[in-house]
């Protein structure tokens, strides 16, 4: 791609929430059982996952994460879905509250990049949603915010699989311009940061 093409550089960070009366487990009784990455924007082995100390993170790597104009239709747009399987005790619930994008984004006027996230807990009704996009011309750091306007909650005394589905897309528009929206770093400095919040049950 010319060097003068757009490109759009996030960091998703989403932030589990709960009541402001919010207890948390003991940090090293939380850990991850499993952890997996699939789809056009996640090859294998691109993708890493992992638990804070204190059990209050849990952060998503992306090592190759590009929607691009450049190629077919297809690759205007990227998707992922991470599925993670957490161990902690009994007598907590967590739910996603806000997602944070931080990053770099070069867009030519007419061409827009768009990111969104959603999650869910298997085997439980209920998802929620975000979207951000960013219109050119743009070219600058930015860093935003979203609240998840449902609250969905895993359920108390059952451990299901928390699943984050994620979509990076971009969209040349009329203009017929070159385009590339991109989660990709080679030391996987772009993250999806879960900052978990707990809450007794």
């Amino acid at each position: 791609m010319a060097a003068a093409a757009p490109m759009l550089l996030l960091v998703l960070v989403l932030q589990l929430a709960a009541h402001a009366s919010a207890i948390s487990p003991p940090g090293d009784s939380v850990r991850i059982n499993y952890f997996s990455a699939a789809g056009s924007g996640c090859p294998p082995g691109s993708t890493q996952g992992s638990i804070s100390s204190d059990g209050k993170a849990l952060t998503v790597m992306y090592g190759n994460y590009t929607a691009s104009t450049d190629g077919s239709l297809a690759d205007q747009r990227k998707a992922c879905t991470v599925t993670v399987s957490l161990s902690y005790p009994r007598g907590f619930v967590v739910k996603v509250g806000t997602v944070t994008l931080r990053g770099y984004a070069n867009l030519e006027k007419g061409v827009t990049g768009t990111v969104k996230t959603q999650y869910y807990f298997s085997g439980l009704l209920g998802t929620a949603k975000v979207s951000r996009t960013i219109n050119g011309r743009f070219n600058n750091n930015f860093e935003f915010t979203d609240q998840f306007v449902s609250a969905v909650y895993s359920k108390c005394g059952v451990q299901r699989s928390l699943n984050l589905l994620s979509e990076v897309r971009v969209n040349p528009g009329s203009s017929g311009k070159n385009g590339i929206v991109t989660i990709d770093s080679q030391d996987l400095a772009l993250v999806q940061v879960l900052q978990l919040i707990w809450e007794t049950c």
